[in-house]
């Protein structure tokens, strides 16, 4: 049963305990339990993990069994998920029911999902300066609707485990690149070759918004202040080649 709009919100000592996780398995059995408050079964965070030349891993995390964790493993460009194209464009929350995504994708994930109970869910897209990252949650009540309660502790407890999460996998790579996403990589290149972010835009099927969203990353990551500074530094870097 989902929990009610009067029950307690996640307090800051719940959060901390996140964050403070020393490793993957408390950190998995922190968040299964502040979940369960929120009616929330199960969730998986995939995180996208690359160096500045563009060569990058995946990192799956979640309380889903293993074999349903791989079928994330994909590249994040794949055009066959509307979850994955929807994150891609759009930094805010999507909120699905698992028998109109069983539909409209045609590969195994979201079946898999409504074998094991799951009737709907909220997916969002996470970016720090070091990974960019697709985070679901999953609910089995059956005929009702995630409160704006339940979303709206979700949402935070999530930004939470994206930040304990980087700070598990730096314990064993220490010295990784900061990440340049498959996204912001061809944001990079379309302007490194003199597109405008409306043509960057209309090129890859996304707002001039979000090319700015992912440019202003891109700098970040990069150490720089702006666009131009951005490609003189990957070109320097050899992330992408100089025009000719």
């Amino acid at each position: 049963m989902l929990r009610s709009e009067t029950a307690a919100r996640l307090s800051a000592p719940d959060l901390l305990q996140v964050v403070q996780a020393p490793d993957w398995e408390q950190l998995r059995a922190c968040m299964q339990r502040l979940l369960a408050q929120l009616g929330i079964c199960d969730f998986m965070l995939r995180m996208e993990i690359a160096s500045v030349n563009g060569a990058s891993q995946v990192q799956l995390f979640g309380s889903l069994p293993n074999a349903m964790l791989q079928q994330f493993s994909q590249p994040a460009d794949d055009k066959t998920d509307p979850v994955r194209q929807h994150l891609a464009r759009s930094c805010l929350p999507l909120n699905w029911q698992v028998d109109q995504l069983c539909l409209l994708h045609g590969g195994q994930i979201y079946p898999l999902l409504k074998t094991k109970g799951v009737t709907q869910g909220i997916s969002l897209a996470l970016h720090s300066k070091h990974t960019v990252s697709r985070l679901d949650f999953y609910s089995n009540a059956a005929g009702q609707a995630l409160s704006t309660g339940v979303q709206a502790d979700a949402l935070l407890l999530g930004v939470y485990l994206q930040e304990a999460a980087e700070r598990l996998w730096r314990k064993v790579a220490p010295n990784q690149e900061p990440i340049l996403s498959a996204r912001e990589l061809e944001c990079l290149r379309w302007s490194a070759d003199g597109k405008t972010s409306s043509e960057i835009g209309l090129i890859l099927g996304i707002s001039q918004r979000t090319v700015y969203f992912h440019m202003k990353n891109v700098a970040m990551k990069l150490g720089v202040y702006s666009t131009r500074h951005a490609i003189s530094r990957a070109v320097m870097k050899g992330i992408i080649k100089p025009n000719t």
